[in-house]
């Protein structure tokens, strides 16, 4: 079967990040992806390159401890950025998605950055498979729906031990903080910092989430 990637059009990013510069293909206009009859569930948020996936990754470059030598999850990866750059500062890294053209964009754009050993983990978190606890998890803009989050919460528990952290980008949404006040409420310590991301000439502000498992 023809790659995810070679059956749209697409556009190659080129992300700055540290010293090193990240190739990101990703699909070049979105509608491309949709039908009259594509479900809720299968837009395909995934295909785009949001700035909350960039300012994660410029929190991981600058905190190279929390990755380098430990097992890392991202959640929802779409087109991959946070785990290729999560592999490149040294982690053991898994990329979770539910749609299988993203994990297909993901695995390729990691190839295109010379990193071929990422695990993809296909599942959705509302059954979501039994896995070890990771030391690093990742999500960049995922709770915009609010309907999952007890979903992901229950994820979050699950692939978290003592000593996990859980890392979380948002472009600034009121559901993301509902969110982080019902992880607090359910004993999570929770931190956060806050950076403007630029990404294609558009500028955003993103906060990035620190979260400690109770």
């Amino acid at each position: 079967m023809t790659p995810a990637p070679l059956r749209y059009p697409t556009q190659t990013l080129h992300i700055p990040l540290g010293e090193q510069t990240f190739r990101v293909s990703a699909v070049r206009c979105i509608d491309d992806l949709l039908t009259d009859t594509t479900p809720p569930d299968d837009i395909p948020f995934w295909a785009v390159l949001w700035h909350a996936a960039v300012g994660l990754s410029q929190f991981l470059c600058e905190h190279r401890h929390l990755v380098c030598g430990k097992r890392v999850l991202e959640l929802g990866t779409g087109l991959g950025l946070c785990g290729i750059v999560a592999r490149w500062l040294g982690g053991k890294v898994t990329v979770n998605d539910y749609q299988p053209s993203a994990l297909e964009f993901a695995l390729w754009n990691a190839a295109q950055n010379g990193l071929r050993d990422l695990q993809p983990l296909l599942a959705d978190w509302r059954r979501f498979p039994k896995v070890l606890p990771f030391d690093l998890v990742l999500g960049a803009d995922i709770l915009y729906e609010r309907r999952l989050h007890p979903s992901l919460q229950q994820v979050l528990k699950q692939v978290t031990g003592t000593g996990s952290r859980v890392l979380l980008a948002d472009p600034w949404r009121e559901v993301a903080w509902e969110f982080l006040v019902e992880m607090e409420r359910d004993g999570w310590r929770v931190d956060f910092v806050e950076r403007t991301v630029s990404v294609l000439g558009t500028r955003q502000e993103v906060i990035v989430f620190e979260l400690h498992p109770p």
